[in-house]
């Protein structure tokens, strides 16, 4: 397979683009947890013959989950069970979700010398019959970036835009049509971090999630959760994500983090708000108070996953 590590430019803004918050140095070489799920070892073997006629839907096997998750039990409540125990529920239900889309809008800000920096990011994610589309387009006056990500199976699939940011809109980009870059998941978690298939680019479980707040019951039959991360045992994947994204000469150090989770009764997440403050340092430039807010917004059974279909599925390997 072959790989491609994107190019950023030197400048602070795209240091900006990381919205899933990064650790203290070392974190990323922290012993990786174990996964929970095992995929199927069948391969994947998309019939391409004749893919622009056929009107049969290709469903691919689930992805592996690296994130720990617990299935709900008869009897279990929100209110009686602890923060780690509620977020394993979510992190279960979503993993096993069919057909859902994630709309993220996020903005990072920071001063340098009395300087303010800000840059806004949105993240759209579309998954159904086992295959997701990820799309990630941050501006600001300094780093404009977008691509388009595909994960299937233990695949990752990257290819940029057409054009230029003003064109860039969201699910309605267009995208290249020449060869993406391809990834095995090993590959990709190297440069990348975790598949976008993951409740979250952190880790989270028992051991990495340190304390909660008491869940809320918000009466109208959903429910919010604050967790707070270990600030070095569940950033590795995030620090991995900014490192390549961002070019930075040194680790970055987290500073705090925490995500909220708002889910129904049966821990379907509704929406995840994610809040986080590191600091970084690329070449003579340093800034000790990066702060980073995302606010993702979840709906089920209108996903769209056209472009696997009619892009992506062609550069699978059968």
């Amino acid at each position: 397979m072959k790989k491609r590590r994107l190019t950023f430019l030197l400048s602070l803004a795209i240091l900006l683009s990381v919205l899933f918050g990064c650790g203290k140095k070392g974190a990323a070489e922290t012993t990786l947890p174990v996964r929970t799920e095992a995929a199927t070892t069948e391969p994947i073997q998309p019939d391409l013959t004749d893919a622009e006629t056929d009107q049969t839907v290709k469903t691919y096997e689930t992805p592996m989950i690296v994130n720990a998750v617990s299935e709900p039990q008869e009897g279990d409540d929100p209110l009686s069970l602890s923060g780690i125990e509620n977020v394993l529920r979510i992190a279960y239900i979503l993993g096993h979700a069919e057909n859902y889309t994630v709309d993220g809008q996020g903005t990072v800000k920071t001063k340098v010398a009395f300087i303010s920096y800000s840059q806004d990011v949105q993240i759209y994610k579309d998954c159904a019959n086992g295959v997701m589309l990820e799309i990630d387009v941050t501006k600001s006056t300094f780093k404009n970036d977008a691509w388009q990500t595909c994960y299937v199976s233990d695949v990752a699939l990257l290819r940029g835009p057409d054009g230029g940011k003003k064109t860039w809109n969201g699910r309605d980009t267009v995208w290249e049509s020449d060869d993406p870059e391809i990834f095995s998941r090993e590959e990709f978690r190297e440069e990348y971090g975790l598949f976008g298939t993951e409740l979250t680019n952190y880790i989270l479980n028992a051991d990495t999630i340190v304390s909660w707040s008491s869940v809320t019951d918000n009466g109208d039959g959903t429910y919010t959760q604050t967790v707070y991360p270990d600030l070095t045992a569940a950033t590795g994947d995030c620090i991995r994500r900014m490192r390549t994204m961002g070019g930075l000469d040194k680790d970055p150090v987290f500073k705090a983090a925490k995500l909220t989770f708002t889910f129904d009764r049966d821990w379907r997440v509704l929406s995840m708000v994610i809040e986080e403050t590191y600091s970084i340092k690329l070449g003579i430039i340093s800034s000790d108070n990066c702060k980073a807010s995302t606010v993702y917004t979840y709906t089920y059974g209108n996903a769209d996953v056209s472009d696997f279909d009619s892009y992506f599925a062609w550069f699978l390997e059968e």
